[in-house]
């Protein structure tokens, strides 16, 4: 009957109630479905590691609270555990239960069945031929992870997953070439090497090519290896030095493949451009031979580009129009005048083209800076007396100083307008000092003012340029003086007696003018308007 489940529940529950013993310690021993593997035995009285009481969800976080490791694989989704969606997705006690006795295998491997895809290291090649334990020794999964990742069958996860890992002892290249052995080589073979020069700093074009790598890498040097023309190839240097060490800007190794009998035919073939340099090549200056120009060190001493420096003894002007030989010259051919004086800051025209250079030109171009005005040249000409600013071309023009003057008044301080414009320019310029005119009324028709300056100078106040007699004036507008009632009807002159040499000022209270009228003489004030309309001084303003 003791073989009964339900007779032995009864039996724990009795022995638990009575029992002398510390209950929390028997109940676990009683209730444990079996004994943890050897890796957790240090665990096995410590349930709370791993167990939560009424919380069956809470075992897994518990796992990979101890396991860091894993969660950390986890966490970054890599190994065989992060890797794979469903396997990360699922609780740790679906694959890896316990209590089944200190040797029991939790793992659960199965090496032949194991799909390597899995994880982050895909078998290719002769890898797919490898026993496991080639790669996962046993003392490689000992020294592989720490031990919170342990488990009876090992530390699979922990194996190397980079060549130079499994191979560094058979790596023939002497840790010289570092530890990236997939640059060259591939899981098919060993031998079977792909290494692209491309990736270094030295691309290998056409001539390079068939080259052996032993001839620019001996004793296996892969490292600090130059990478310039003159390094290797000095002893095939025909120049001797003379231009420098760089060959690549005359050479080049994109041609055909080197051939054997004769390795020097490749450099034989120039391919330098002058036109990148400051100095292209046109003209005669392609026909010439570079030790004319060079003929010393080519870098041991800086050509200046100017005509001069290699032109001076076949300067036939003797240094007068300066440096600048191309102004009038070109490469084709000394006799070939190319100046073209219209692209300059003073085109030539009308009877400048008549002009000869030694007459604007009258000492050496470098020692002269001629102006582009007229006045820089024809200021012993000029009969204005410098009174009409220095820009003769406002007037004049190229074809002649008394040809073709034309001037825009318009453009100038004082616009003619009206009868102004019909005017012969005589009548106000007495004299070719045109500046010395005065520009008021008053200054030219002082003579014809009838009202002798009772009306003051300022006469186009009233009057326009279209005529004397069209003449208006708002004194409304003016807000000065309102001129209404008998005021409306009395000529300007019967207030404006006196002559006026400025503003007019005019008092302008009743008084000033109608005191001899005043019947009250004085007693009511000066302000009349106060009681007096201006249509008469009988109308009185009516009392309210």
């Amino acid at each position: 009957m003791w073989k009964q489940p339900a007779i032995w529940l009864l039996f724990v529950a009795f022995y638990t109630l009575f029992s002398a013993a510390p209950a929390s310690a028997d109940i676990k021993q009683l209730v444990m479905p079996g004994r943890v593997i050897e890796a957790h035995a240090g665990f096995e009285q410590q349930c709370r590691r791993c167990h939560q009481p009424f919380k069956k969800r809470a075992q897994g976080q518990l796992c990979l609270d101890c396991h860091k490791s894993l969660a950390e694989d986890l966490r970054q989704k890599k190994g065989f555990h992060g890797h794979s969606s469903a396997v990360a997705a699922a609780d740790c006690k679906h694959c890896h239960t316990e209590h089944k006795g200190r040797t029991a295998d939790v793992v659960l491997l199965d090496r032949e069945t194991f799909d390597h895809r899995l994880t982050d290291f895909n078998l290719e090649g002769v890898h797919l031929r490898v026993a496991c334990d080639a790669c996962h020794t046993p003392e490689k999964r000992e020294n592989a992870g720490p031990p919170d990742y342990a488990a009876s069958s090992g530390f699979f996860s922990r194996a190397a997953a980079d060549c130079y890992g499994c191979h560094n002892k058979a790596e023939p290249h002497q840790k010289r070439l570092g530890k990236k052995c997939q640059n060259c080589h591939r899981a098919t073979s060993w031998d079977k090497i792909s290494y692209s020069h491309d990736k270094s700093d030295f691309r290998l074009n056409a001539m390079h090519k068939p080259v052996s790598c032993v001839l620019c890498h001996p004793n296996q040097r892969w490292k600090k290896i130059a990478d310039d023309c003159y390094s290797c190839h000095r002893l095939n240097d025909s120049h001797g030095g003379r231009y420098g060490k760089k060959c690549q800007d005359c050479h080049s190794d994109k041609g055909p493949a080197i051939d054997p009998k004769n390795p020097r035919s490749a450099w034989k073939k120039v391919k330098f451009d002058h036109r990148k340099t400051k100095f292209a090549l046109e003209g005669k200056h392609l026909k010439l031979a570079c030790n004319l120009c060079h003929p010393q060190q080519l870098y041991g001493q800086k050509l200046k580009t100017d005509c001069l420096s290699c032109h001076r003894h076949d300067d036939r002007h003797k240094g007068f129009y300066g440096p600048k030989c191309v102004q009038c010259h070109n490469t084709k051919g000394w006799k070939l005048s190319a100046f073209d004086h219209q692209k300059t800051s003073f085109p030539l025209r009308a009877k400048h083209q008549q002009v000869t250079c030694r007459s604007c030109h009258t000492r050496p171009t470098s020692a002269e800076k001629l102006g582009s005005r007229c006045i820089n040249c024809h200021q012993l000409k000029d009969v204005h007396r410098n009174q009409e600013s220095r820009r003769c071309e406002r007037c004049h023009t190229p074809v002649g100083w008394r040809e073709g003057v034309q001037f825009d008044h318009d453009l100038s301080r004082f616009p003619l307008i009206g009868l102004h414009a019909v005017v012969p320019c005589e009548s106000c310029h007495q004299n070719v000092e045109f500046r010395q005119v005065r520009m008021k009324c008053d200054d030219c028709h002082q003579r014809d003012d009838k009202h002798k300056r009772r009306l003051g100078p300022d006469c186009e106040a009233c009057h326009t340029p279209n005529g004397w007699t069209l003449w208006q004036f708002d004194h409304i507008g003016k807000k000065s003086f309102k001129l209404d009632g008998a005021h409306r009807d009395l000529e300007c002159l019967a207030c404006h007696k006196k002559p006026v040499k400025k503003k007019i000022r005019l008092a302008r209270d009743c008084a000033s003018c109608h005191r001899d009228q005043d019947i009250h003489q004085g007693a009511f004030g000066r302000n009349c308007e106060r009681c007096h309309l201006s249509e008469s001084f009988r109308k009185l303003r009516s009392s309210r």
